[in-house]
């Protein structure tokens, strides 16, 4: 029996902006389909907003997923954004120096 996983994400399409909604806690045991998932994302459209107002824990292997993401995207032209980060992923992603690379300028107060 598997486990019930500890995450959800839901991709919307408009044109050339994709948006991801993620949801739960994203460590270890979602990385590798996380970080598939943003990198097809970035392949693919020009702009990518990823809502993180749902998400309650990340740890490193999250923040290298989302950094991988945001590297294929710098390579292929694509605007790759973090939404709605909630205070503790915010510090999280302040602590590790990451947050103003994710986020919109302006967001990341």
């Amino acid at each position: 029996m598997n486990p019930e996983p500890m995450w959800h994400h839901e991709q919307s399409t408009d044109g050339d902006h994709t948006t991801i909604v993620l949801t739960g806690e994203l460590d270890l045991s979602s990385a590798t389909e996380l970080q598939n998932l943003l990198v097809d994302a970035v392949r693919t459209a020009s702009i990518v907003t990823v809502d993180v107002s749902a998400v309650g824990f990340i740890d490193s292997t999250t923040i290298t997923a989302l950094v991988n993401a945001h590297n294929t995207a710098a390579t292929t032209g694509c605007q790759f954004t973090l939404a709605n980060p909630a205070a503790r992923i915010r510090r999280v992603l302040q602590v590790t120096g990451v947050l103003s690379t994710f986020t919109a300028p302006g967001s990341a107060h």
